[in-house]
């Protein structure tokens, strides 16, 4: 199985080709076209996936969007999808708040989701939960603003109506506290969408905690 993070690559490479189909110049259109298709295939290869016949489909200049996305419902049956904790995983991860609850798995497409993040608009926090590089489950969380701008999300790294998100930490033994953070997706979905790459979200943990 491929992660969302990885299908999240492959349709920005569908994007890619649908925009290369448009140009007027056919020796540019097939090289980069070939390029693409190749960056497919090995997305996964690497996987041990044959999804050739789902990839060839794509190999049409006119390729529509409507058709694109048919393929890529076909290529949705290999995607990993997320793990929902269980209710006891998440109050262990957020002990502190009281009366948590998380968004209902079935109003979830889990396939698309490298991490999961709700807003609780009562309380301004936004939380998330993700699965570290050893596989175990982490949970975060802190103030969002309700105030939504565009700008580029520090998460996925694309611009989106975006909100400040801070985390407030221990600054030192003193008890004390500092408040670290950047700007991030509103909407945690439209944030799964675009994150191409975990190291990101990574990232953007390491730099708020």
């Amino acid at each position: 199985m491929i992660k969302a993070y990885e299908f999240a690559q492959v349709m920005i490479k569908v994007s890619q080709l649908l925009k290369i189909y448009k140009t007027n110049d056919p020796t540019t259109n097939k090289a980069q076209k070939n390029i693409i298709l190749d960056e497919i295939r090995t997305i996964f290869i690497v996987n041990d996936i044959d999804a050739s016949s789902q990839i060839e489909k794509f190999d049409d200049i006119r390729l529509s969007k409507q058709r694109a996305a048919s393929i890529i419902s076909e290529l949705k049956q290999f995607v990993e999808p997320f793990e929902m904790p269980s209710i006891k995983q998440v109050e262990k991860l957020f002990k502190k708040v009281k009366k948590l609850k998380t968004p209902p798995s079935d109003q979830l497409d889990l396939q698309m989701m490298s991490y999961l993040g709700w807003n609780d608009p009562a309380a301004n926090r936004k939380y998330m939960i993700y699965k570290d590089q050893s596989d175990t489950f982490k949970g975060m969380y802190g103030e969002l603003s309700p105030t939504k701008v565009k700008g580029f999300c520090s998460i996925c790294q694309n611009e989106s109506d975006v909100a400040l998100f801070l985390n407030k930490t221990k600054s030192n033994s003193d008890g004390t506290y500092t408040k670290k953070g950047d700007y991030i997706c509103y909407d945690s979905n439209v944030c799964n969408q675009h994150l191409d790459d975990i190291e990101k979200l990574y990232q953007f943990v390491n730099k708020v905690q």
